[in-house]
């Protein structure tokens, strides 16, 4: 037997399920291969961790604790309360808050401020604004542009 056949039948060698020759034949390998043996080890090894671990109890105050932390929790209602009305007035508050942002916003925009319509409709507004803003500036940047291409 070679090792790729005794790792096919590891298994049956462990539940003793390999014929009279095909086991003999199995442990004189075991005896000459250093590898199987050690996979045979292994295989061993983890066996009894299993079955320690099987053996194991579980901690017996662990379910007492977790069944206390759970009833210490119901027994303060006040504070689930308190934490239940915060987290509705939140969304209230930032809706008015919001709400009175915008009637700001619109009552300062229209109070006094000419509209835009004042603003462009003289010729010496636009050339103002030609000027300032650099406006003629970018217009021929995008004439250089196009003629670039």
């Amino acid at each position: 037997m070679d090792c790729t056949q005794f790792k096919t039948s590891i298994t049956a060698f462990r539940e003793d399920t390999l014929s009279g020759d095909q086991r003999r034949s199995a442990e004189r390998h075991l005896a000459a291969c250093p590898a199987c043996s050690g996979l045979l080890a292994q295989f061993n090894s983890l066996d009894a961790v299993i079955a320690e671990q099987k053996a194991a109890s579980p901690n017996t105050f662990a379910a007492t604790r977790i069944l206390q932390r759970i009833e210490n929790e119901f027994e303060r209602p006040g504070k689930i309360h308190s934490h239940g009305w915060v987290r509705m007035l939140q969304p209230v508050a930032i809706a008015i808050a919001l709400l009175c942002g915008i009637l700001i916003g619109s009552y300062t925009a229209t109070k006094g401020t000419p509209g835009t319509d004042q603003l462009v409709t003289s010729p010496g507004n636009i050339e103002f604004l030609r000027s300032n803003l650099f406006i003629s500036d970018f217009a021929d940047e995008d004439k250089i542009l196009v003629l670039n291409k």
